[in-house]
């Protein structure tokens, strides 16, 4: 993977982490060996320049919410380049997105919200939201997500989709194309954004995020939390991607931030996630959200609800959430560009 990612293999193997885990109240590492094999990410696969490439030239298009600059790429995004002169969006490809884990729960926010309707008004491209049951289990959610890719496709077959998946969104995916039939005739490839593949760390303290006593979690929002965060443990996930292979091209995105650029609220969680590595958003680790075997696109600057939630452009955002402004329109612009473009080019 890319430079800094490559700590995180010592990190995790240091005999004082696992200490200071148990001293500080975290579980401590139940796995006698790693599930899976650090190693840098081939040249074929490393797509982190060519990505950054397409971000970088997006991004001095667009403005923030008060219509200031965006400034500097390599303020949110680990790899630069150069911007190059922009061409129309590939339109040969159908965008479906599903949301994270209690998607329809965040008060007054949406997932991207004003990154599709960007998309949408400014270049005439139709990312399609699908709302699954936020605390859902992935299996369910899943099965929702392969009959939405059948209705689509029975309505209109000239158009593969490109399904796109943030955080617990993309664990929905991998499933969904378990379930699909014939994914690769109806699926043209699958991105993460932040996505929980390889399971949760510290799945207790998402279970805390989303209690409905925090103030950003919507009023009547279901109780069921339990089957989503079934779905997210780590054993969980490992043990699906051991079984079912990517049958799909992927991509993936990583979330990484410092503790100073995390929102208030999220920062006790990355603490403790800190102790088995720096390499995160909070959330997720650095390595369990890139797909095996599929393209690394790079790492966003960006804790793990600033890489996808605009609550700096909600009225009611809490205090804690203090640390949100990335640009997310640049993000998915960039990734609809870059995706669809890295597909025409190869043979279906």
């Amino acid at each position: 993977m890319n430079r800094r990612l490559l700590h995180l293999a010592s990190a995790l193997a240091s005999a004082s982490a696992i200490a200071a885990a148990c001293a500080a109240g975290v579980a401590p590492v139940t796995y006698p060996v790693m599930p899976a094999a650090l190693v840098p990410v081939d040249a074929e696969h490393n797509r982190a320049r060519d990505f950054a490439r397409v971000f970088c030239s997006t991004l001095p298009h667009l403005k923030d919410k008060d219509g200031r600059s965006w400034g500097d790429c390599a303020k949110y995004l680990d790899a630069t380049d150069a911007p190059q002169p922009q061409t129309a969006i590939d339109a040969r490809f159908k965008f479906l997105f599903v949301p994270g884990f209690g998607g329809e729960c965040m008060k007054d926010v949406r997932a991207y919200s004003t990154s599709i309707a960007h998309l949408r008004d400014a270049h005439q491209i139709a990312v399609e939201y699908f709302a699954v049951a936020p605390f859902g289990s992935s299996e369910e959610n899943g099965k929702s997500i392969a009959r939405r890719i059948e209705e689509g496709w029975s309505g209109d077959a000239s158009r593969r989709y490109v399904l796109i998946g943030y955080s617990k969104g993309a664990t929905d995916i991998l499933e969904a194309l378990r379930v699909l039939d014939a994914p690769k005739t109806k699926v043209a490839a699958v991105v993460t954004i932040a996505g929980i593949v390889g399971g949760l760390w510290l799945p207790g303290d998402l279970r805390a995020l989303m209690q409905g006593t925090q103030p950003w979690i919507a009023p009547g929002c279901p109780g069921n939390v339990e089957d989503g965060i079934h779905s997210v443990l780590r054993d969980v996930r490992l043990g699906f991607l051991r079984q079912n292979p990517l049958a799909v091209p992927g991509y993936s995105i990583v979330g990484a931030t410092s503790l100073e650029e995390t929102s208030t609220a999220l920062r006790p969680t990355w603490r403790r996630l800190s102790i088995y590595t720096k390499e995160q958003d909070s959330q997720v680790v650095g390595w369990d959200s890139v797909l095996p075997g599929g393209k690394y696109l790079g790492l966003a600057r960006a804790d793990h609800w600033a890489i996808a939630l605009p609550f700096e452009e909600s009225p009611s955002a809490p205090k804690v959430i203090d640390r949100n402004h990335f640009p997310r329109d640049a993000l998915l612009e960039a990734i609809v560009r870059y995706v669809s473009a890295d597909l025409a080019a190869e043979p279906r």
